[in-house]
């Protein structure tokens, strides 16, 4: 049995930017960079542990792959 794909999700959330996971935020961050800084180091761990792992920042509607251990860029 595969693991679940942890998909950190860099957001601007109520004025502030927040990190996403599993619909649950964590935050605030003062910057969008001090964000995608913690959701990548924190994604780096549980691809460490053995899980795919993304960071995606949020702009609208649309998402871009800051982030992956996934050889294809896939979020599977």
């Amino acid at each position: 049995m595969s693991l679940p794909h942890a998909r950190y999700i860099v957001l601007e959330h109520e004025g502030v930017w927040k990190i996403n996971l599993d619909n649950r935020y964590y935050g605030p961050f003062a910057t969008r960079e001090a964000a995608v800084e913690n959701a990548t180091g924190t994604a780096r761990k549980a691809a460490e542990g053995g899980y795919p792992a993304s960071v995606l920042l949020m702009q609208g509607t649309r998402f871009e792959t800051l982030w992956t251990n996934q050889a294809d860029g896939a979020s599977s």
